[in-house]
């Protein structure tokens, strides 16, 4: 029980520190399109992401999946942006959000900050230790990470709209999305 623990809090810690903050903007990226009300889709949303990083964060945890570490950093700020340009174009558009659409996408880029999560994982593992432990206390620590943000954010979100009354939630998505763009790209060009 003290490893699962212990992995447990490793993954908590990762997806929460600084050096996690590249999969903070993603998980605010993909939240900010969604209101309270909207919770049910945004539990499956969750998920969806969930499910990707579990598979491959096993996958590649067991070495059933290699993929180059350097490849996989870049990938990540470049999900962040594909995110935030989407949430443009649907808070731009009166067209019907396509949710099957968002939750394959959500799904895919799951499977490539799961690729990111390995190798950190990986990296933690004592000589000899059995993974899968390890692997499921650190999965559950990201994803408490993970609810963890989305709870706040849509706290904060909430406290914006009260005090703001006027603002419309389009207005929340542009913005968040054009700074978190931003962050996005100088991340990008700090690894290229």
């Amino acid at each position: 029980m003290d490893i699962f623990i212990f992995y447990f809090k490793q993954g908590l810690d990762h997806i929460l520190d600084k050096d996690g903050l590249d999969h903070m903007l993603f998980i605010v990226a993909m939240v900010v399109f969604f209101e309270v009300k909207q919770w049910k889709r945004l539990l499956i949303l969750v998920t969806a992401f969930t499910v990707g990083h579990s598979i491959t964060l096993g996958l590649s945890s067991f070495e059933l999946l290699k993929i180059n570490r350097d490849l996989i950093e870049i990938l990540i700020p470049v999900t962040i942006i594909i995110t935030c340009i989407n949430n443009l174009v649907k808070a731009k558009s009166d067209s019907q959000t396509s949710y099957y659409f968002l939750y394959a996408l959500v799904l895919i880029f799951g499977c490539i900050h799961g690729l990111a999560f390995s190798n950190f994982l990986r990296m933690s593992l004592f000589e000899g230790e059995n993974v899968l432990l390890p692997l499921v206390g650190f999965n559950l620590g990201i994803e408490v990470g993970q609810l963890l943000i989305v709870a706040i954010f849509l706290l904060v979100q909430q406290g914006v709209k009260k005090v703001l009354p006027g603002i419309k939630h389009k207005h929340i998505i542009i913005s968040i999305s054009i700074a978190i763009s931003f962050v996005a790209l100088w991340i990008l060009f700090q690894l290229i």
